[in-house]
Order: structure tokens, then C-alpha cells, then sequence
């Protein structure tokens, strides 16, 4: 399987598609840090580089999948698979080789996603979160990062270009969908207070039981789900809310390594015309 990461690699340095996704990317966190930056000089209570620097961290599954599309439809669009089963490797390392790939070009797209929010250091100041704050955050990037990974290289190995493309970006804009939906419904308060009028006053009433309050093993369960889906991780990162990081680390790696084996089970099996 090394000559086979070896080739990828070497493929990967002139692959305009990684490039033009990591280019993409660093426009992005830099225009959009510079953008926030602005925009908070202008508020009264200011904030710091915490609030604005993972903001971006929901898109990363976007760039993984657009990369990975295009990049895995040139194995199967110029018969580089049949040619690399032809030579003596086995369908196992073909498989795995490709995820690895993809797992490193997302982690690079990552990367320049990180160092691109940088530019906001020198009017926010450092991140306050400190060393294991962001550790912790790199951590469930990396473990985020594998499970759409290993996800994307299971739709891409097993679909040809066309429908590959189409399910996995179908595939994550669901994700992202269901994985909103849990968490919007745990944002509902457990009180609401109603406005009144006394005496032709507007004023705030007494705080009544909100009927949209989740609680309970409800709660817990939508929890759990925004907690495994790797889009709910990615969109609770954006405002550091990592409530059960181990949890969340665990999801990850249940999620690529269920794939990854499931795929190169797949594969094994595929018929490759």
C-alpha cells in the first residue's frame, strides 16, 4: 500500500482541484475573519478571537466533499482502479489508500481553514481558550475530518463519478439539515417570558414553561445525535461548545472505522466493469 499512498501523494502536489480547494478555503477564512473583525470594532461590547475563529467550521465538510468527489471520480473516469488491480495490489489497499488520501488532503484543507483565521490575531488578540482549549478543538477537527472522510471515500469507491457526486453532496446538505434541526430544538428555553401591557406599558410578564422545551430522555437523545453526526460536531465547534468531547471523539471514530471497513468490505465485492 505504500507505493500506492506514494502515487496518490505525488498526484495529489499537482492536483488542481486540491489546490483550488485550499485556495478557496484560505480566501474565505481570511476575507471572512477580516469581515467579523470590522464588524466587532464597530459593536459596544466587544469580543474576542474565540467567537469568529471556528465559524467556518460547518463549511469544512462542504470542501471535503467537493474535493473528494472530483478526486476519487478520476479513479474510476481514466481506469486507474482496473490498472492498479492490474499490477498485483489488492482491492483493500486500492480502497484504503484512497481514504487515507482523502483523509490527509481534508486535514490539509483544514489547516489552511486554522491558519487563515490568524489574520484576525493582531486585532483580537490570541485565542483565550488555551493550550488543551485547543487541543481539544484540533482534536474533534481530526476525529470530524476522518468521519466525512471515511464517509465520502465509501460513496466515491462504490458509485460511479456522476452518482457519486450527486449523493454526496446530497449526503451532507441532509447532515447538515438533521443535525440543525436537533440543535435548534435543544437552543428552545425551558421558560419563555411574555410581553404584557399595564396600564398601556409594554413590560416583560411572569416566565411561563416553554411548550417547546425538549427535557428529560428526549433531550439527552437529541443531544446524543448532534453529538455523533459529524455536521453536528463541526456546528457546535463554531461556538466552542463541546459539552462531551469524549463522546464526540468516540462518534467519530465509531463512524470511520464502520465505513472504512464496511467500504473495503464493499469493495472487495464490486464489479468493475
Amino acid at each position: 500500500m505504500n507505493n500506492l499512498l506514494r502515487a496518490n501523494f505525488f498526484r495529489l502536489k499537482r492536483d488542481s482541484i486540491f489546490w483550488s480547494c485550499m485556495f478557496t478555503v484560505l480566501v474565505c477564512s481570511v476575507g471572512f475573519m477580516v469581515l467579523w473583525c470590522q464588524e466587532n470594532a464597530e459593536r459596544v461590547d466587544l469580543m474576542d478571537l474565540d467567537a469568529f475563529y471556528f465559524r467556518l467550521s460547518a463549511a469544512m465538510g462542504f470542501f471535503s466533499a467537493m474535493f473528494t468527489c472530483l478526486f476519487l471520480s478520476v479513479e474510476y473516469g481514466e481506469g486507474t482502479i482496473r490498472n492498479k488491480l492490474a499490477v498485483g495490489h489488492t482491492r483493500r489497499a486500492v480502497y484504503l489508500s484512497n481514504f487515507f488520501t482523502v483523509f490527509a488532503a481534508s486535514l490539509c484543507i483544514a489547516a489552511v481553514w486554522l491558519v487563515g483565521g490568524l489574520v484576525g490575531v493582531p486585532f483580537l488578540g490570541f485565542l483565550t481558550i488555551g493550550p488543551a482549549g485547543m487541543i481539544l478543538c484540533l482534536a474533534v477537527i481530526v476525529g470530524f475530518m476522518a468521519a466525512f472522510s471515511a464517509i465520502y471515500t465509501f460513496i466515491g469507491m462504490l458509485n460511479d463519478r456522476r452518482t457519486a457526486t450527486v449523493i454526496t453532496i446530497s449526503l451532507w446538505l441532509v447532515l447538515v439539515l438533521v443535525s440543525n434541526f436537533f440543535e435548534n430544538a435543544l437552543y428552545e428555553p425551558e421558560f419563555s417570558n411574555p410581553m404584557v401591557f399595564v396600564d398601556g406599558v409594554r413590560m416583560v410578564g411572569e416566565p411561563i414553561p416553554n411548550p417547546y422545551y425538549i427535557g428529560g430522555i428526549q433531550r439527552a437523545i437529541y443531544e446524543f445525535v448532534v453529538d455523533f453526526l459529524p455536521t453536528g460536531q463541526s456546528s457546535l465547534l463554531q461556538n466552542i461548545k463541546l459539552d462531551h468531547p469524549v463522546r464526540m471523539l468516540l462518534s467519530s471514530a465509531g463512524i470511520t472505522a464502520a465505513f472504512t471497513l464496511g467500504g473495503w468490505k464493499l469493495f472487495e465485492r464490486k464489479d468493475l466493469k
